[in-house]
């Protein structure tokens, strides 16, 4: 949880005039304001003898930023979907569904490499500068929008994982799991489990 600037501010005045840690959380919890509130505005600063409330660092939001983070999980979005589609076509074309022969279409193979041709280099080259100034600046990592999408696609990898279990589930109640359908099942959720467990661990890594 993070704490109000205002609440922040009030705790760096407060451990600079020598107040006590128990104390000002004291006064703060009589203010009506929460445990983690307190928490969160006292651990955004270190005592150092002889030296004013040292501040932790922060999140940092930046147009630099949002547009290469955003870039590159835009790329992965349009790589997942064309994956995907690519994955679902080669399928529709080894097992052929005689009630359904559109599905087998030459189109969709085509257009799925060619969205692959195209996401897939801008997703590693954005994904490989982040990762090079990441590592010659640590504080790269703090950047709030890197975060904010990390997290977006982490939800949109575990909602997918989550709706293509109740398919599997749904189609296992009505009779209807083929092998076409378990095979596409199980490339939607081999995608969506590739991009939580690789931005998942990365995310811990940034937290730790």
């Amino acid at each position: 949880m993070r704490a109000s600037d205002a609440l922040t501010a009030y705790a760096r005045e407060a451990l600079a005039r020598g107040g006590t840690r128990p104390a000002i959380a004291r006064a703060l919890a009589e203010a009506g304001w929460s445990a983690g509130e307190i928490e969160a505005a006292l651990s955004a600063w270190i005592d150092v003898p002889g030296l004013p409330p040292v501040p932790r660092p922060r999140a940092v939001v930046s147009a630099r930023d949002a547009f290469r983070h955003g870039l590159m999980f835009f790329a992965l979005g349009m790589l997942a979907v064309n994956l995907n589609l690519l994955v679902f076509a080669l399928i529709d074309t080894w097992l052929p569904d005689p009630l359904e022969p559109g599905l087998a279409d030459g189109a969709a193979l085509r257009w799925a490499i060619a969205g692959l041709v195209i996401a897939y280099p801008v997703w590693a080259l954005t994904s490989l500068g982040l990762a090079r100034d990441a590592e010659r600046d640590p504080g790269q990592r703090r950047g709030a929008v890197g975060r904010w999408l990390t997290w977006g696609a982490l939800f949109l990898a575990a909602t997918t994982l989550l709706g293509n279990g109740v398919a599997v589930i749904a189609g296992f109640l009505g009779g209807d799991l083929t092998p076409r359908f378990l095979l596409k099942a199980a490339t939607v959720a081999v995608i969506a489990g590739a991009i939580f467990a690789y931005y998942g661990a990365g995310r811990r890594e940034d937290e730790e």
